[in-house]
Parts: C-alpha cells; structure tokens; sequence
C-alpha cells in the first residue's frame, strides 16, 4: 500500500463575510464524545450525549496587515464572542465544516523570528460535517 502524506494547511474561516485562507500553518481538529457510563444490575451501558469539538490553528501572525486574520479574530471575539464563525477544513481529500467561536489570538514573539500564534476554537455544539 502506497504512503499517503497529508498537509494541514487547508483551512478557510469565514469572518464578517470575508474568506481568510493564507495564513494557517497547522491546523487540528479534534472531536469528542461525551459519553456517560450507567451501571445497571444486568450490564455496564454507554450512551453518547453530545460533542465537543475544538479547531486549534496555528498561523503566521498578521497584526500589521490591513485586513488581517489576527486583527479579525481579535475584533470578532471583543464585539461577538458569542457569534460562531463558519469554518472549512480539508485533510486527506475530505472536507470538514462547521461553525466555531472567535477567540483572540495571542500577540507577540521573538525579535528575530517570524511571528507566529496558535488560537483554539471551540466548535458550535460540536458539530462538523464531513464531506
């Protein structure tokens, strides 16, 4: 069987209407399941009863840009914390989407370095289709 070697580099937020597309260097998307344990007198039982889903991006930061990525999810999570953010993500020939929650992404970095920031996005209920 032949190798497949993927990339994390496909991801698109959607903000205020507007794609952001080139900034991502490593993204992960992590789903799981809350699922609860009943012991009952005849056998252990499991029932799922919801998701959680985080996105986690790391990204070239892009604070001085004029319309920026960094500046966009800083002012997104300050204005409308509780407004999810479309998001579309593409690994190994899949597509996965769904909305997820601006968080304000860390600023800073080394003198010498290319500036980079890692922001976590807490997907809405959980939910992500796979296509």
């Amino acid at each position: 069987m032949a190798t497949t070697l993927i990339t994390g580099r496909d991801l698109t937020l959607t903000i205020d209407s507007k794609a952001y597309d080139g900034q991502a260097s490593t993204v992960t998307l992590a789903v799981e399941n809350n699922q609860q344990v009943i012991e009952a007198f005849d056998a252990r039982h499991y029932k799922t009863v919801d998701r959680t889903a985080t996105l986690s991006v790391e990204m070239f930061a892009d604070w001085g840009a004029a319309g920026g990525l960094c500046p966009a999810l800083w002012d997104a999570s300050k204005t409308a914390p509780d407004t999810a953010l479309a998001f579309t993500f593409v690994a190994n020939g899949a597509t996965y989407s769904g909305n997820c929650y601006p968080a304000p992404p860390a600023i800073g970095g080394g003198a010498t370095d290319i500036m980079t920031t890692t922001v976590e996005l807490v997907v809405d209920q959980g939910t992500v289709t796979k296509s």
